[in-house]
């Protein structure tokens, strides 16, 4: 129970510390645009010379936290324990009884997952929260019982079906426990998570014996190509109903 809850605390913090990192790299200086501030700072805007000054600034600060990155990463590589923060399948995430370390288990694998994906695919204009994973895991348990245990009970003729309709669930929880899950900007989340559920699918649905990287790529290139279906399904009024007969149409044809 402690260990989980300073688990908790750990996660929230860094997902704050990303949030001020964020910001300081939207006030660089040398941002296509110019620098960008929060809307609520709109009318307390310093002078242009001012501003000038702050985004110089803010382009040192976050210079120096690059470099700073850079150096820890090189000489105190991460190490993982376990499995390598490896993916795993839905009936692993959402087993029945163990939900503390199902939970433990997705936010750690999908996170890790977002965070090796490419920049330009994760796309640094929407910085993800961590713990918006816990919180996603806990609403696919707590709204979506009845897709969990259709997944459990499912027949091999079934479970495709199964796995898709809570692999939609899954997605609509993840994009709606982000910051900014309102706003349109969250469409491009699309990208990033999409690919992570349909390859945590698969691995429900059998065994694969490609890595991660391999499995991701493939998802990844499904899902671009049925992204304004996706965002279609995803503005529907039954969005979950909407995304299961795309995913199950995706997972029927994916390695």
């Amino acid at each position: 129970m402690l260990r989980s809850l300073s688990e908790d605390v750990v996660v929230n913090i860094k997902d704050r510390l990303r949030d001020m990192r964020h910001l300081v790299r939207a006030s660089r200086h040398d941002n296509p645009g110019g620098p960008r501030r929060p809307q609520m700072a709109e009318p307390f805007a310093p002078p242009a010379e001012i501003e000038r000054l702050l985004g110089r600034a803010a382009s040192v600060v976050d210079d120096t936290l690059t470099v700073a990155e850079t150096v820890s990463r090189t000489l105190l590589p991460m190490v993982r324990t376990g499995d390598s923060a490896r993916l795993h399948g839905f009936d692993t995430y959402f087993a029945n009884g163990r939900s503390v370390e199902g939970e433990r288990l997705f936010r750690r694998d999908l996170y890790a997952a977002f965070k090796a994906m490419p920049r330009k695919a994760a796309g640094d204009s929407l910085p993800l929260h961590e713990a918006g994973f816990s919180q996603a895991h806990l609403a696919v348990r707590k709204k979506h019982g009845g897709l969990l245990t259709a997944m459990h009970m499912a027949s091999p003729e079934n479970r495709l079906e199964a796995v898709a309709d809570l692999a939609a669930a899954t997605f609509v929880e993840l994009l709606a426990c982000q910051p900014l899950s309102c706003d349109e900007a969250m469409a491009p989340a699309l990208v990033p998570l999409a690919p992570m559920v349909l390859a945590s699918a698969i691995l429900t649905l059998s065994p694969s014996g490609m890595s991660d990287a391999d499995l991701l790529e493939a998802t990844g290139l499904a899902t671009d190509a049925r992204r304004e279906r996706i965002l279609r399904a995803l503005d529907s009024a039954e969005p979950i109903k909407e995304l299961g007969a795309v995913f199950r149409v995706l997972l029927a044809h994916l390695p």
